[in-house]
């Protein structure tokens, strides 16, 4: 074959062939990602979380670091504020009983950290394993890991139902008064900065929110009540309206105040919910509720249900403070 045959046929055969490299790098790189897309468990901002659990991040993130798992150091610090808010027990992570042994066994917070991360990096894998989603394991955290095989069987997505029926039937089998909390990923999330933590920056207006909660008003206060059909008490209104805009939240009170942001009345906007105290005997510091609409007033279920003023000597007398569930402004 003579020179000129090369440089005639062999230039273009080379670009094909390079084409065909490129071609199926990009094939590789596109199936790669969709899988890692696939297999991918999210992750989640940061939020309000107290400087008592601030001071473990560096040592968080190296245990972390040592399951491959930093990028979930946003989760590690909230479910850190929700066991122990960095105060409540030197078992910061409460993570004596995925050793087996009784609750607050561990003292010494550095081990919390060690046994706490290494726990929740087990339910991570398996949850990758079983191709259930981040929620699960992190509800797996709080239930045991048999959690995961079990939203796996049903649907392979978490939901709060799927944690509730999951407690009911842990305690039918354990003769537990108490097992687990059905809440946990809820109440985890509301130390999460992104728009999946608790405080949900909604499509909408407040005013299309409104609407829903004016259709009852002048209906009577019925304690226990949670519906149209039996008219509503104070929690059980925000308890049944809520869910209407995507938004799950816990059914008392003192359940509601826990699970909201907690806001200055400087910030206190239109939506946001005013709490107060001790309106009637009860175990509960938190006893009843409104939302507040602005220029002083709020909307809850009174006797009837109606607006009211949250000047009135009563209510300012029984004042609690202030939270916010959904920030309405988008």
């Amino acid at each position: 074959m003579t020179k000129g045959f090369f440089l005639r046929y062999m230039k273009p055969i080379s670009a094909i062939v390079i084409g065909l490299i490129v071609l199926i790098g990009l094939s590789v790189a596109f199936f790669q990602q969709e899988e890692k897309e696939k297999n991918s468990l999210g992750s989640y901002g940061a939020g309000q979380i107290p400087q008592a659990v601030m001071q473990y991040k560096p040592i968080i993130e190296s245990e972390l670091k040592k399951h491959g798992l930093e990028e979930h150091i946003n989760v590690l610090l909230a479910i850190t504020t929700q066991e122990s808010g960095g105060t409540a027990s030197l078992d910061i992570m409460q993570a004596s009983e995925s050793l087996g042994l009784p609750p607050n066994t561990i003292q010494d917070p550095l081990y919390s950290i060690e046994i706490g991360v290494n726990y929740f990096a087990e339910v991570m894998k398996q949850a990758e394993d079983a191709g259930v989603d981040v929620d699960t394991a992190i509800q797996a955290y709080n239930m045991g890991n048999g959690f995961i095989p079990f939203v796996a069987e049903n649907g392979g997505t978490y939901s709060s139902e799927l944690a509730q029926k999951f407690s009911n039937e842990m305690k039918d089998k354990t003769g537990w008064v108490v097992y687990g909390d059905p809440n946990y990923v809820a109440n985890v999330k509301k130390y999460m900065g992104s728009a999946d933590g608790n405080t949900v920056a909604v499509t909408g207006e407040l005013a299309d929110f409104q609407k829903m909660f004016e259709a009852y008003q002048g209906m009577p206060y019925v304690f226990g009540g949670a519906s149209p059909s039996t008219s509503f008490d104070c929690s059980g209104l925000w308890y049944y309206l809520f869910p209407e805009i995507g938004v799950t939240i816990p059914r008392t009170a003192q359940a509601q105040y826990d699970f909201s942001e907690k806001i200055d009345k400087r910030d206190l906007q239109a939506g946001d919910l005013v709490f107060f105290h001790s309106t009637y005997a009860t175990s509960d510091y938190i006893t009843h509720l409104g939302m507040y609409m602005g220029n002083g007033m709020m909307y809850h279920a009174g006797d009837p249900l109606q607006y009211t003023s949250i000047e009135k000597p009563y209510w300012e007398e029984h004042l609690a403070g202030y939270g916010r569930i959904v920030d309405f402004k988008s």
